[in-house]
């Protein structure tokens, strides 16, 4: 075989191995492409373990990529944030959300979302420690008898228009609870109650005070044509005592009085013994 046929066929073997590299490369891009593109997509479908999948499969036809492994470090760290938001460990999920806000190169759905969690979650750790302060002082003022007092203080909680949310679901269980205490005594004490948490966002906290009804507001005979029992006599004792009074100068007399003054002036008795001070 001449030199020109071995020629011949070098080119021809040549051509057909550039022509397969072309192929393959073609490929490759097209397969990356799609692997890119569908997990881009299935983390808009909020489908996170798929999405990793996909990029998983972008980096076999190119490892190393920059872009596949940003897409798969943020869901990493994403993924995280939503792990501790079960575990209700906000400040830590909110550490997450960040690292997804300055991975570069990654997916700007998962960082516009990282973002909306961070600014979130901010606002639900701040009120948290608010709204935990303002139990233990509602908790603390029920246990000193002054239990519209306590509510007062329970409405800041309870009227939070978020307050519906799963962020705040153990502190609502516990104002709730620590609310419907209050009410059940201050019922037995002839109060008319309200629940804070059954009232509009714009409903202001004054509204969970005690209420008077019409038989008994105005003239002090009306008050005191109302009948006061000896529970209510006994618990009124409980309440001048917790202002520092010495109660044995009161007599049962003395105590309706209270009670009765605090129906006229819409007070509590503890507000009205405070005058004896």
């Amino acid at each position: 075989m001449g030199k020109k046929a071995w020629l011949i066929i070098t080119l021809v073997i040549a051509v057909i191995f550039i022509g397969y590299g072309y192929t393959k490369h073609v490929e490759t891009t097209q397969y990356y492409n799609n692997a890119m593109n569908a997990g881009e997509q299935t983390i808009s479908d909020v489908s996170y373990h798929r999405a990793e999948n996909q990029f998983r499969n972008a980096l076999k036809k190119k490892p190393n990529d920059s872009s596949a492994s940003a897409h798969l470090e943020q869901l990493e760290e994403y993924q995280k944030g939503l792990a501790a938001i079960k575990k209700q460990e906000y400040s830590k999920a909110i550490i997450n959300f960040k690292k997804v806000t300055k991975i570069d190169n990654g997916s700007q759905t998962l960082l516009l979302r990282a973002v909306s969690k961070e600014i979130e979650l901010k606002e639900v750790v701040h009120e948290l420690k608010i709204f935990n302060k303002t139990y233990k002082r509602a908790k603390v003022l029920a246990t000193n008898y002054e239990y519209t007092a306590s509510n007062t203080k329970l409405a800041v909680i309870l009227g939070y228009g978020n307050i519906t949310q799963s962020y705040y679901q153990d502190i609502r269980k516990k104002a709730r609870s620590l609310e419907h205490n209050n009410n059940q005594v201050l019922a037995r004490l002839g109060y008319n109650v309200s629940s804070a948490d059954e009232s509009s966002e714009e409903k202001a906290a004054t509204d969970i005070l005690p209420t008077i009804s019409s038989s008994t507001r105005g003239h002090s005979s009306s008050a005191s044509s109302r009948k006061i029992t000896s529970a209510q006599i006994k618990q009124a004792r409980k309440e001048i005592a917790s202002q520092g009074i010495d109660i044995k100068a009161f007599s049962d007399a003395d105590v309706k009085e209270v009670i009765e003054h605090a129906y006229e002036q819409n007070m509590s008795v503890s507000e009205v013994a405070r005058e004896f001070k």
